[in-house]
Formats: structure tokens, C-alpha cells, sequence
């Protein structure tokens, strides 16, 4: 994905006369030469019959997660362990993607362990204009309908050159052509066009091949700013009359995130109708959308509910929040919700758990609001780093009023209390993470955690990790008498929801 944002849109202006303004025919020029390229690349392919005569397509992927946001630690010196060959693996995903294009069907499997141990066992379905979501690790299926289906087959299949360059060229009216570059010291055309969701994306091609090296877009990334995200393609080798990556290579910002083969690709060959339906035995669940509404816990004590849920204590003379959200926006969306709940006190203090860029995302608007950040050693230079990133593509509170952020580290055990109101900070290690911070509400009895026990259904409660052990057994060390949990990710829960996640994990060893 880009290293930079091409926002000229390909427009044709009808003529009025026999003469062309000089700009007319200058975006005339690029499109005819991105053209050319679109379809030498096309060719190099296979050609164009070829790819739209393509009645299904299966892939089995394998490699590894080198996620720099994620892992035990965060990298001090970012893209030098990938350089090094030192890549902090975290993940070892095994992907079956299966798109039956005739029959408006697709099915995307994954295998997985999350860091910390968790297992991820999962199969996302889309038949015509229906989605089934199934967790094996939950014993669980969700159907729903999906009035968008045609559109999110293609979103899910678009990271693949034979669809990703069908889609340009029913979009080649909005090509550009955007000159010569070097890539891995070989020479590319590099052509973009414009996405119907309005993205633009811009492609390079092997000058000598004809075939696509890399896609790549420009992003809004919550932790690292605007950054440029790529898929490149390798290992290219006849599939039938086809020509196709046996390798897609995933990065943010020029480092690697992912890495996949392909173990085989096949195309039109006979389908496992399987893949298309749910197996018996799964109980059927549907899915709560979050509540927007402010949930009370207790006395001034109140959750934020969200994708990323918050928890904030109303103090006599300050707010005290718990985890910022994933984003600017989900962040802005708490805040927001604070100062309708209690207008005019500060937010004195942002609680941020650990380092992990999804949970740091959000930190920004907190900063703007003058809160002191509370987190972990490791979390700091990250949440630092958070705090400086250019967003240009999308200006937050933080970017319209700059100001260095105030941090405050913690080991071991934190206290705010002011006679009222009393929160208990715990930071300790545990496989998901080297330094997590969980908090504690005496008097409600309520404990807050990340990650390491996600409550998507509380009847349904899955298998949990080390993780997961790791916690029970911190709150056991500690004699905290927990009867209720909120958790970052999902629904309130119980202890009990605690302790049969990690029953089901040495049942399962």
C-alpha cells in the first residue's frame, strides 16, 4: 500500500471545439500510457479473456505475522529487525481463500494462535446477499444479511492481482500515469487509478515483465499517522492459462507485517461445497451491536461501550478513564461521552494499558484534552511516537492543537483514591504482552482488562490462552474478589467466565 497519496482523479471533459487546453491533452496522454501498461500487465497475466472467463479460484496460504504492533515488546529501532532478519514473529496464520465468482460465493478460512496463546479458528462466508460468520473456537455461527454483498466480495478479494486488476479495468477511465521508479533495483511503470469508494491506488509494474510488483495506498493509521500500506506480489508461476503470485507480502510504513505462500492455486477446478455452509452442531448467535448508550457500573463509575470499550471514574475534582479506543474517532466518541456525563471536571487521567498499537490508537484526543497519560514503560516511547505522527489525510483534536504529551510510567501497583472513589492499577507480565496494566474498582467489585479474555458472547465462552491463565491467576496472587469483568474487547462477563476459558484451555492441552 502507498508511500504516498495520488489524488488527481482521471476526469474527461467533453470537447467544444477541435482544440485541446494543454491540460486536456496532458491527462489524455497519461491515461492512454497508464493504459498501455494496465494492459501489458494484463497480457503478461494471461490477457483479459482469461481473467474474466475465470469461474473460480482457490488459494492455500501459510507464512508468518511479523506485527510491529503487536508481540511481547515493542521495536525500538523500527524496520531494523526486518533488515536483520531478526523479524519478531507473532503470528502464523494459514489462510484457504476460495472465490466462486459465478456462483457469487466466497469463502475465507483462517487458522491461527493470537500471541498469548488464544486460538483463532475462524470462516467468513458470502453467498449471494448473505454472510455467515463462524468461530470454531466459540462453537458458534452468526447469518446475516448483507445488502452489500457484491461489493464486499470484491473488497475481500481485491489484495489478488487477477480480480484487483479486473477492478482497474472496469475503472480505466480514472487511470494516471505516474512515470518510472525502482524497486528492489528494477525498473517499474507505476500507473493509479480511482477506487469507487474513492481510494486512490496507485501500481507498479516490472518494466521488463509487464507483470505487477506491489499495490499500494496511503492510510490514515491510528498509531503511526499517514502511512503508506503495500501489497507486493512474488513468485509468479503458470496457473492453467494463467500467470499468478505465489507469494503476497504485506507492509506499513516499508515494514513487513505479513508474509504468505501459497501452497497451491487452482482455478475452476471442482469446488468442497463444505466451504460454503455451516457444519451442524454450532449454536446460532446474533451479534449485538455495540451500545452507544453510557452504561452505569456503579457510584460515578461508568462504561463507554464501543468496537473498543472504555471505563471512566468520576472523581470529586478529576475524570479518571480506562483505554482510550482504537482510533481518533472512537476516542472522540468517549470523550465526547464524558463531558455529557460530567460537564465541566477534567480528564486528568488516561489509563492505557500496554504498548499494542491498536490499544494506543486512540491516545491522541486525550493528549489534546491536557490528560496525563498512565502506562507502562514500554508503552511510553510508542504512545510518544503516537503522539508526533503526521494527519495530514485526516486532522484530529491533537493535530488542530499540537501539544507534547505528559506520560507517566508505572511498575508493580498504582492507587487513585480520594475517600470516595478508589481505582487499583496492577501492572504485570503475561504472554500476550511483557507489561499490561489491569485495573481494579473496589467497591464495585470490577475488574478491567485487555486482551487476554475477550467476551464476544457470554454464552458462549471459548477456549482461552496462557494468557488467559495468566490473569486468573494475577487476581488469585492478589485476592481481588472480582465478580464482574469488563473487558476491552465484547460484553460484560463474570469471573466464571474467567475460570471456564481456562478450564476449556487445559481441557483442550
Amino acid at each position: 500500500m502507498p508511500k504516498r497519496l495520488w489524488v488527481a482523479l482521471c476526469l474527461f471533459v467533453s470537447l467544444t471545439s477541435f482544440a485541446q487546453s494543454p491540460h486536456e491533452s496532458v491527462t489524455g496522454k497519461s491515461c492512454a500510457r497508464a493504459r498501455e501498461v494496465l494492459e501489458a500487465g494484463i497480457k503478461a497475466m494471461g490477457g483479459l479473456d482469461a481473467l474474466k472467463a475465470i469461474n473460480n479460484i482457490s488459494r492455500e496460504m501459510a507464512g508468518v505475522r511479523t506485527d510491529e504492533g503487536q508481540g511481547p515488546r515493542p521495536i525500538p529501532h523500527r524496520g531494523d529487525y526486518y533488515r536483520n532478519g531478526e523479524a519478531p514473529v507473532v503470528n502464523h496464520p494459514k489462510i484457504k481463500h476460495v472465490h466462486d465468482l459465478r456462483g457469487q460465493r466466497l469463502s475465507d478460512s483462517l487458522d491461527d494462535v493470537i500471541f498469548g496463546g488464544q486460538p483463532l479458528r475462524i470462516r467468513n462466508i458470502l453467498i449471494r446477499d448473505s454472510a455467515i460468520n463462524i468461530d470454531y473456537n466459540l462453537g458458534t455461527m452468526e447469518v446475516r444479511q448483507l445488502p452489500n454483498a457484491a461489493a464486499a466480495r470484491v473488497n475481500r478479494s481485491i489484495r489478488y492481482p487477477e480480480i484487483l486488476l479486473s477492478v482497474v479495468w472496469d475503472r480505466r477511465e480514472t487511470l494516471r500515469y505516474l512515470g518510472e521508479s525502482h524497486y528492489e533495483g528494477q525498473k517499474q511503470w507505476v500507473i493509479s487509478f480511482a477506487h469507487q469508494n474513492g481510494a486512490q491506488i496507485s501500481l507498479y509494474f516490472n518494466a521488463q515483465t509487464g507483470l505487477p510488483t506491489k499495490s499500494e495506498i496511503l492510510s490514515d493509521h491510528p498509531a503511526l499517522g499517514d502511512t503508506a500500506d503495500e501489497i507486493v506480489y512474488d513468485d509468479w508461476r503458470p496457473v492453467g492459462k494463467l500467470t499468478l503470485p505465489f507469494r503476497h507480502i504485506n507492509k506499513v510504513g516499508g515494514v513487513i507485517l505479513q508474509d504468505l505462500r501459497a501452497s497451491s492455486i487452482t482455478v475452476d477446478a471442482k469446488l468442497d461445497e463444505s466451504l460454503f455452509f455451516a457444519p451442524e452442531g454450532l449454536a446460532k448467535v446474533e451479534r449485538t451491536p455495540p451500545a452507544r448508550k453510557i452504561v452505569k457500573l456503579g457510584e460515578d463509575a461508568y462504561l463507554a461501550p464501543g468496537d473498543y470499550n472504555s471505563v471512566f471514574v468520576v472523581f470529586n475534582d478529576y475524570i479518571l478513564a480506562l483505554e482510550a479506543g482504537s482510533d481518533n474517532q472512537s476516542s472522540a466518541n468517549v470523550i465526547a461521552q464524558i463531558k455529557e456525563t460530567a460537564p465541566g471536571k477534567p480528564i486528568r487521567y488516561l489509563v492505557s494499558t500496554h504498548f499494542h498499537f491498536d490499544h494506543v490508537g486512540g491516545v491522541r484526543g486525550f493528549i489534546a484534552e491536557g490528560a496525563t497519560i498512565v502506562t507502562t514503560p514500554d508503552a511510553k516511547p510508542v504512545i510518544e511516537r503516537a503522539a508526533a505522527a503526521a494527519h495530514a489525510m485526516r486532522p484530529d483534536a491533537l493535530s488542530l492543537s499540537p501539544r507534547a504529551p505528559v506520560i507517566e510510567t508505572m511498575k508493580g501497583k498504582r492507587v487513585f483514591d480520594d475517600g470516595a472513589h478508589r481505582v487499583e492499577l496492577y501492572e504485570f507480565s503475561n504472554p500476550h504482552c511483557a507489561e499490561m496494566i489491569i485495573a481494579w474498582l473496589p467497591k464495585e467489585k470490577i475488574l478491567f482488562e485487555a486482551d487476554m479474555l475477550d467476551i464476544t458472547y457470554p454464552d458462549h465462552i471459548g477456549q482461552g490462552g496462557e494468557d488467559t491463565a495468566a490473569l486468573l491467576g494475577k487476581i488469585q496472587e492478589l485476592g481481588l474478589a472480582v465478580e464482574q469483568i469488563v473487558p476491552v474487547h465484547g460484553q460484560m462477563g463474570t469471573i466464571d467466565h474467567l475460570r471456564r476459558a481456562v478450564l476449556r484451555d487445559k481441557a483442550n492441552k
